[in-house]
């Protein structure tokens, strides 16, 4: 009999035109908001974020925009917005953006009452997906997250990567208090993404569900609704990459991303996530999304050999014609056909294409997090990252 866990308290507004109610949602939280976006400079989002304040100031909410979120965020923009929080009364986070944006935000949300934060035991203590940890700040500044992609998932996790530019490290900090309160998800933001973008944070979607499917951690719900998720990535992003602003394809990739930001919270991720964090501390440049994909070709050769029936289930969802076929022939196939998958979508492209150094590459290849990552021994995670060079 199988025992598991469950549990995602954030409430989901889903559906086109959604923010449209954003200021009837903070207003319950309080009425002095911080906004979290990246920078105001952005041309493609800059109307965005003028529409959301606007939204937000004719609903009686007083908006103060923090505009300085960088990709990869940092602890010292972090720091920066928690001294605003503190100096200017903010009763709740709103953040619009990515993963970026939502990541900062949990952060101001969780760490803003320390007078000064012990990253180091940040990164040391709060590591697992599925503890209950003692509260930092009490109460937790309310969270709301907007996601204008379709792929992080971040508006419905407990999870949020920070980069430690001194140690060139990112790391993935988890605390079951940054679960955001409520999320928006309108579809109709996600539809001027750029096919480049689409491709990676929908990939990103993609390996959520995967890999949270391949743990020991998932349950008859994560299965099912992480199925789903490959199901409507597998459909709709290669045909995204030709009809970019088709609104029921950016439906089906904004269920999918929900669902399988969902089956994260519940089940993890294995072997690619905390690779590409090893791969984004050293290399910044390279998008986390991009350095999945450029992980995955490895990743799935290795995988297959250690759970063939799920792997099988998965093949089956890219080629149905494999219901009848036993499970090791048709989890065999699956690496073909992520390899197809990526091409379809301009993501096989290896980290030598990319432009990392051999410098860089030396760093990587002997970073102590794959002698310590518990999903296969050293020299396998260490061949797994050199396929992707």
């Amino acid at each position: 009999m199988q025992q598991f866990k469950f549990y995602n308290p954030t409430k989901i507004h889903f559906g086109a035109g959604e923010l449209n109610n954003i200021a009837q949602i903070v207003k319950k939280y309080g009425s002095k908001c911080m906004l979290v976006t990246t920078t105001n400079e952005e041309q493609v989002l800059r109307p965005l974020y003028d529409r959301v304040k606007d939204i937000l100031a004719k609903g009686g909410i007083d908006v103060l925009h923090f505009d300085e979120v960088v990709p990869n965020p940092t602890v010292q923009g972090i720091e920066k917005a928690i001294d605003i929080v503190k100096s200017q009364g903010i009763q709740v986070v709103v953040a619009v953006g990515g993963g970026s944006s939502i990541d900062t935000a949990k952060a101001i949300s969780l760490f803003y009452q320390p007078d000064k934060i012990d990253w180091n035991n940040a990164y040391d203590k709060f590591t697992s997906p599925f503890a209950e940890y003692e509260t930092i700040s009490d109460p937790v500044l309310p969270l709301i997250t907007v996601p204008t992609t379709a792929g992080t998932g971040s508006e419905l996790t407990q999870a949020m990567i920070i980069s430690d530019e001194t140690t060139e490290e990112k790391v993935c900090i988890f605390h079951n208090h940054v679960f955001p309160k409520e999320s928006v998800i309108d579809v109709e933001l996600t539809v001027t993404m750029p096919r480049r973008l689409t491709a990676m944070t929908g990939f990103d979607a993609f390996s959520h569900a995967f890999e949270s499917y391949m743990r020991n951690e998932a349950s008859v719900y994560t299965k099912t609704i992480g199925n789903k998720a490959i199901e409507n990535i597998i459909y709709a992003l290669p045909r995204l990459m030709e009809d970019s602003t088709n609104i029921e394809l950016r439906e089906m990739m904004s269920v999918a991303e929900m669902f399988a930001g969902i089956s994260l919270s519940n089940a993890a991720a294995t072997i690619p996530h905390p690779l590409s964090e090893v791969i984004g501390g050293i290399a910044p440049q390279i998008p986390h999304g991009q350095a999945l994909a450029s992980l995955y070709p490895g990743f799935v050769r290795f995988q297959i050999t250690k759970t063939p029936k799920k792997c099988a289930e998965i093949a089956r969802l890219f080629d149905t014609d494999l219901k009848n076929v036993d499970d090791i022939l048709a989890a065999s196939k699956l690496p073909i056909f992520v390899e197809e998958f990526l091409k379809k979508l301009g993501l096989n492209k290896s980290l030598t294409e990319l432009g990392v150094t051999e410098e860089e590459k030396e760093k990587m290849a002997n970073h102590f997090l794959l002698g310590v990552l518990p999903f296969g021994t050293k020299e396998e995670l260490t061949r797994i990252l050199k396929e992707s060079f």
